[in-house]
């Protein structure tokens, strides 16, 4: 799910000509690893402390979307320029620089890092005794990097912790070093020059000058000793476009395949597509429990699932997460319950684990994600313990890609309707109202500009736009004076903005240095929803093209304060996954955050179909998403008809901004033209070109038999024959002699039918129960009477 471009040209290295060997600069291949992670890394440098540019001596780059910065501030940096390929691997006459330490334990194994490692040591070393250097005040011990230390030791290494490299040197055939908090004395230094020219190998490991934790002065020591070419930089390379989950964790397959150390070979990583069976070890609480796999006791993150936080870690719990309970105290009850639960489920129990084919197999905790299947009780395997504990209302979907996401929702959604669980305390129809407000500043986080197919947008339909103090950055796109952060198409229902308004990494309680609350963010893109959308039903975010694994994009997982202002409006948030007409029938808005993942032809008719029959879509941009997933989102605006667009560029704002944050906009510059401005409360639906239109559709007096005892098949259909959803809650019904039946909260969606049934029964979306003892309409004759909440009549038809 990463997204990447790939640079094209090494001018730079066809500058300086190559000596050892010949550069092949290329993206993995078939029987190659696929990628790389470097978790934490420097770049490297040339000997005099300017840009590496040597092909020869350089094994793996950074992806082109990689930069470098001075993170420490010490101004020791080497920073690269944008045309040139930044290095985290070189190797030299039996000395190999890596810029991070690779291997360390809990990683995810998936990318093949300690693949890569053990090639490398094959290539320079291919068997022997491996010194680990402990003996300079190094962080990364041997012991922090096990994992890797037995895979070595079970691929023919002797691997050995040293405190005594000097004592102990002639013993070894490598040595690895990893960033030293004590230098070297000279006799060091020269005994390790002296063991290289003898055939030995060295292996030196760097890290990212983050917190100035790194030591790369002392690390520098040794390869200027043995007057290489390349040292270590001390800098911290990041990517937010290709990373394995920060963009301190840079994602790169920009290898040089003249080395040979990019073989794909069995590794510690686990195989996403075999099954698993281990015995329950420990259940840690409601969603984490322990098994061993494959040799290794995991722990195994339940997938697709969220249990409540225990007392002794509420510090970890918000409420806004959970769809109508405020109370912090109750969830942590039901974390303890959520808890008893997998323990009465799983304790001891064999069980099989599996995987996900949209999720990785560990989260950034190094836990491994997966679904865990037990025997409930039938004699088999057979039952799926991630979404059980949602059915039985312990845990709430927890709003990534995975793929079962849209089955779990359902089983969410039918718990929190019964009151199933923890969900018998919810109720989201009285949560507290929180920032409805008029629109007085909005801020536009890391935000991209609107355009249209033709070009520059009519500021017609641009209710925002930027400060005059703000800055655009092309990158091919379209320039303007006053830059429009907001379009808007009524006709195809459509709206796109630039930037993610709700992102939840802005509030202060998740972190952020300031408090955004005082913005307007919420109301604004409520009723920029609202007054695009004839429906009346839930807002969608679609999570189910990487948005939640990407740094650019946001799943519903992201968005749990706008969940609770929704909540506060009578207003719905859910996440999807899967596109489909079923799952947007009926849906008020279904928010596009910019799509790592391309939709599919049918998903992209189904956003056009759900469009024309009313629903409102928002396309939301950013000027940090790669061109791909830019294009991908503008792909879905052309489906559905509008010539709106997310243009190619970027802003910042050194003035009006938050926090000091250029990249955080603020703005104030409205169209007060629009509906959009004031408090929310839901008047500005429809668009402005739709009304909703109640009749009697059919009367079903004479139920068959006898009336009295066949109450449910005397009924009244009623329909919506407008354009608008018809919110009917309070509206009453009667007949000729005033037998009364008044609807509860209840929505009748444009088009939409209801029938009321005399008797009794479960009311649904399209059927309704009176609950009557006797029939009510009479067979020779009868009015049926419609008035709104306010006791306005709305129609009446005789029969």
């Amino acid at each position: 799910m990463q997204r990447r471009t790939f640079i094209g040209a090494l001018a730079a290295a066809s500058a300086t000509g190559l000596s050892t060997r010949a550069a092949e600069r290329v993206t993995a291949a078939s029987g190659q690893l696929d990628s790389l992670v470097f978790d934490s890394t420097s770049s490297l440098v040339g000997e005099t402390g300017g840009e590496l540019t040597d092909s020869s001596v350089i094994a793996v780059w950074a992806e082109d979307t990689a930069t470098n910065a001075d993170s420490d501030g010490a101004g020791d940096a080497t920073l690269y320029g944008d045309s040139v390929p930044i290095p985290l691997v070189a190797s030299e006459d039996g000395v190999v620089g890596l810029g991070s330490i690779l291997v360390e334990g809990g990683m995810d194994w998936q990318y093949g890092s300690e693949e890569f490692l053990l090639n490398v040591w094959d290539a320079e070393v291919g068997s022997g005794t491996v010194l680990w250097d402990e003996s300079h005040g190094q962080y990364y011990t041997l012991s922090t990097v096990s994992e890797f230390h037995t895979y070595a030791e079970n691929n023919g290494y002797d691997v050995q912790a040293t405190t005594n490299l000097s004592a102990d040197l002639s013993t070894a055939d490598a040595v690895v070093v990893t960033s030293p908090g004590s230098s070297f004395t000279t006799a060091e230094l020269d005994e390790l020059a002296d063991f290289v020219a003898g055939g030995g190998t060295l292996f030196l490991h760097d890290q990212s000058d983050y917190s100035n934790y790194d030591e790369t002065a002392n690390l520098n020591d040794v390869p200027s000793e043995l007057g290489l070419s390349f040292r270590f930089n001390d800098d911290e390379v990041v990517d937010t476009t290709s990373n394995a989950g920060g963009d301190y964790k840079p994602v790169t397959d920009e290898f040089n395949t003249a080395f040979d150390y990019f073989t794909d070979r069995a590794g510690l990583e686990l195989d996403p597509s075999k099954t698993y069976t281990g015995q329950v070890q420990e259940v840690l609480d409601g969603d984490t429990v322990k098994v061993p796999l494959d040799g290794t006791v995991e722990n195994i993150r339940i997938l697709g699932i969220d249990t409540p936080e225990k007392a002794t870690n509420s510090g970890a719990e918000r409420v806004e997460e959970w769809e109508g309970i405020e109370d912090l105290s109750y969830l942590q009850t039901w974390g303890s319950n959520a808890t008893t639960f997998g323990k009465d489920e799983l304790s001891g129990k064999t069980v099989d684990v599996t995987f996900d084919s949209e999720e990785p197999i560990r989260d950034a905790y190094g836990r491994v994600l997966g679904y865990i299947y037990y025997d409930a009780g039938s004699g088999s395997r057979d039952t799926l313990y991630n979404e059980e504990a949602v059915r039985t209302g312990h845990a709430r979907v927890y709003d990534s890609g995975f793929a079962k996401h849209d089955s779990f929702r359902a089983a969410e959604e039918t718990a929190r309707t019964n009151g199933v669980g923890l969900w018998a305390q919810s109720d989201p129809d009285n949560s507290t109202s929180i920032r409805n407000r008029a629109v007085d500043d909005l801020f536009f986080p890391r935000a991209a500009s609107v355009r249209t197919t033709g070009g520059a947008i009519d500021p017609s339909r641009v209710p925002v736009t930027a400060a005059s103090t703000t800055n655009q950055t092309l990158d091919g796109g379209v320039s303007y004076a006053d830059i429009p952060l907001v379009g808007v198409d009524e006709s195809a229902r459509t709206a796109v903005v630039g930037a993610e308004l709700v992102d939840e990494s802005y509030e202060s309680a998740e972190g952020y240095a300031v408090d955004t609350s005082t913005y307007e963010n919420f109301v604004f893109l409520t009723n920029l929803a609202d007054s695009l959308s004839s429906n009346a039903g839930d807002v969608l975010v679609d999570g189910g093209h990487g948005q939640f694994s990407s740094d650019f994009g946001l799943s519903v997982e992201d968005t749990a304060y706008y969940m609770r202002y929704l909540e506060g409006q009578d207003i719905g948030l859910e996440g999807v996954n899967d596109i489909t007409a079923s799952n947007l029938d009926g849906v008020r808005a279904l928010v596009i955050t910019s799509p790592a993942d391309a939709y599919t032809q049918g998903e992209r008719d189904a956003v056009a179909s759900f469009a024309a029959d009313g629903g409102a879509v928002v396309l939301v941009g950013s000027g940090w998403a790669s061109t791909d997933a830019r294009t991908n989102l503008n792909d879905v605006a052309a489906a559905v008809g509008t010539d709106l667009r997310v243009n190619a560029d970027s802003l910042t704002d050194d003035t009006n901004n938050v926090d000091g944050d250029a990249q955080v906009i603020t703005t104030t510059d409205f169209d007060t033209s629009f509906p959009l401005f004031d408090a929310y409360d839901g008047s500005t639906g429809d668009g402005g070109s739709g009304s909703a239109d109640v009749v009697v559709s059919q009367i079903h007096e004479d139920a068959a038999g006898n009336d009295n005892t066949n109450l449910n098949d005397e009924y009244v259909v009623f329909e919506n024959q407008g354009t608008a959803a018809a919110d009917v809650t309070g509206w009453e019904v009667q007949d000729e002699v005033g037998k009364t039946y008044t609807f509860g909260s209840f929505t009748l969606d444009a088009g939409a039918t209801v029938t009321l049934h005399t008797g009794s029964g479960t009311d649904t979306d399209t059927d309704l129960y009176w609950g009557k003892g006797g029939a009510v309409w009479n067979n020779g004759g009868d009015t049926v009477f419609l008035y709104d909440a306010s006791g306005t009549l709305v129609t009446s038809t005789s029969y």
